[in-house]
């Protein structure tokens, strides 16, 4: 038996080894300062005809669908800003069973891995991290719906170690047959608790564990719901648990995803005993807005719970038009966070689908799955979601190509900001390999130094490939921290180190003959635009000067282009930026 501990001890030695040396990342890096500090922050470029998204690529998956419903929370940052990070994993071209792989990001910015977690058929995984006032002892908890050869059960496991990477390790489980899709938390007091949806009875379920799963309580059954949209979190100031779900209007599946209300019920003490449903939305037939099967919840530094989640305009097209909306505990009220495009005007401020744009897919609307983040500085909110503001982007095969926006409240959700494209990374027309739709995207739940860590699926052909959309490609899962001054327009950090804010727009677009170039500086500095072709090739430096601070305009002439896409790429300040351009003559 000690030979057989210590042949564990050295494997578990073996994974550290191995992680303190890796690094998985395959696009440039530029450096963000910000104050004394430096945070490597990876940037768009393009290559090969394709543009990527931000952040390091960590893994990949041919099976770009990560989550039905609610998007939840596949990334989470410990107390030593190590962030912990799982996915559905397909490898490709040839494999056709899925599982979860997982990987982790160390403090200095290396990787782990990646590696298998799941032993063998398996997907739809949600993570979070335990609890303990000793950061080595605080340790990833994944869940997943896992196929056990006697039927398919929402599952846990449990990391050997903090960042052991040691999986399988005992996996743990309710074991109610057809109780998949699971959510799970980790409560400040120890306990993990574990949501289900019941595919056969449209209802939810939630179960808690005090003992890291040896033992299991059935704590919350709930029928009439859309079984595919809930949302656990713990608070990270005491024992609060919230079960965020929504529910049929109608109290009839025919309405399923679309027509719901949103309900929250909460917990005090860990998910043990918890109190009476509240219905926030309280929509009736007659309304014209409906909540939709995603939800999103945190609690900020006050331990107040705010909402969020994505609504529909109720028309005959069920997945027409949509916005984001947020709902705060203490006002009671219900805001919209999101903007209408500047690609277009719509009276009710909707994000919208036209007949002649691109199909955002299956169950999927124009601005849709809400991240809610804390800044636990100042107890600001920050709001990211998916979503597309210009009805040209999108694949060959008629898909969208989506982008990550966010938006910015300092009065507790009451007031937004303008939304920002933080990714802005438009591959319109392009084919199978080609696309870039950052999509299915999850962001840990607070700020971490003025950072805001993010993980996602750079989807390469655009459109859910089990819903029959879009083609097989391998499709790089990514892990992005970027500062979170990227989501507040205009906001520049006071020390003298910080970056400046920069922007780049070009009109017509798409040009014929002639397009204007005007860029913007908040600050003095070196500039450089460069134009690259769809292959990557540098066809021409546009700029390349010192500017000063303001508006500045360059015109190109197009007419010696060839048609086709384009890419922009502004460097200014220890910032870059890219924006594509279409030539058609």
């Amino acid at each position: 038996m000690f030979k057989i501990k210590l042949c564990i001890l050295a494997l578990c030695f073996a994974h550290l080894a191995m992680a303190t040396s890796a690094r998985v990342a395959d696009i440039e890096p530029c450096v963000k300062w910000r104050g004394d500090e430096q945070i490597t922050i990876a940037r768009p470029i393009p290559y090969n005809g394709v543009l990527t998204g931000p952040g390091d690529q960590i893994g990949t998956t041919a099976y770009d669908y990560q989550a039905n419903g609610s998007f939840g929370q596949r990334l989470k940052v410990d107390d030593y800003t190590q962030a912990h990070i799982d996915w559905m994993w397909q490898d490709y071209p040839g494999q056709t069973q899925r599982y979860v792989a997982w990987n982790a990001r160390f403090a200095d910015g290396s990787y782990y891995g990646p590696i298998q977690l799941s032993p063998s058929w398996s997907g739809y995984t949600q993570l979070d991290v335990t609890r303990d006032a000793n950061p080595d002892d605080q340790r990833t908890v994944a869940c997943y719906h896992y196929d056990a050869g006697a039927g398919y059960y929402g599952w846990i496991d449990i990391d050997g170690g903090n960042l052991w990477g040691v999986w399988p390790n005992n996996p743990v489980t309710p074991q109610v047959a057809d109780y998949i899709w699971p959510y799970v938390c980790c409560a400040e007091n120890g306990n993990i608790v574990m949501a289900t949806g019941d595919y056969n009875a449209n209802a939810h379920h939630a179960f808690v564990t005090t003992d890291e799963g040896a033992n299991w309580s059935s704590v919350i059954d709930i029928d009439s719901t859309a079984c595919l949209s809930q949302f656990l979190r713990a608070s990270d100031n005491s024992d609060k648990v919230v079960f965020v779900h929504t529910q049929f209007i109608t109290d009839t599946t025919a309405s399923g995803q679309l027509d719901n209300d949103v309900y929250f019920i909460l917990s005090t003490d860990g998910g043990v005993t918890w109190g009476t449903r509240t219905n926030i939305t309280n929509y009736t037939p007659s309304d014209s807005v409906r909540a939709y099967c995603n939800v999103n919840a945190v609690f900020d530094v006050n331990d107040d719970l705010h909402i969020a989640w994505a609504g529909r305009r109720v028309t005959d097209n069920y997945y027409e038009a949509s916005k984001i909306f947020h709902w705060d505990e203490v006002s009671g009220n219900i805001r919209i966070v999101s903007s209408p495009s500047t690609y277009y005007t719509d009276p009710g401020g909707w994000w919208i689908e036209t007949a002649t744009g691109g199909d955002y897919g299956a169950w999927r609307l124009p601005a849709d799955q809400p991240q809610l983040v804390v800044d636990p500085s100042n107890n600001d909110l920050y709001c990211l979601w998916h979503g597309n503001d210009d009805y040209n982007d999108y694949s060959s095969g008629g898909f969208i190509n989506g982008e990550i926006y966010g938006s910015y409240s300092t009065d507790d959700g009451q007031t937004w900001t303008d939304y920002t494209n933080l990714t802005n990374t438009r591959t319109p027309g392009a084919g199978p390999g080609e696309c870039d739709d950052e999509d299915y995207g999850t962001a840990n739940p607070w700020t971490v130094n003025d950072s805001i860590f993010f993980t996602y699926v750079e989807d390469k052909d655009a459109g859910s490939l089990p819903s029959g959309e879009g083609s097989l490609t391998e499709n790089p899962v990514r892990c992005w921290v970027f500062w979170a001054g990227d989501v507040r327009p205009g906001v520049a950090e006071h020390k003298s180190e910080a970056p400046s804010i920069i922007s780049l727009n070009c009109t017509p677009n798409p040009a014929n003959y002639r397009a204007t170039i005007e860029y913007i500086l908040a600050r003095p500095g070196q500039v450089t635009i460069d134009l690259f072709n769809a292959t990557g090739r540098l066809v021409d430096r546009l700029v390349d000067q010192n500017g000063s601070a303001g508006v500045h305009t360059h015109t190109i002439n197009t007419d010696r282009l060839a048609n086709g896409t384009y890419f922009l790429e502004m460097e200014a300040n220890r910032q870059h930026i890219t924006q594509s351009l279409i030539v058609v003559k």
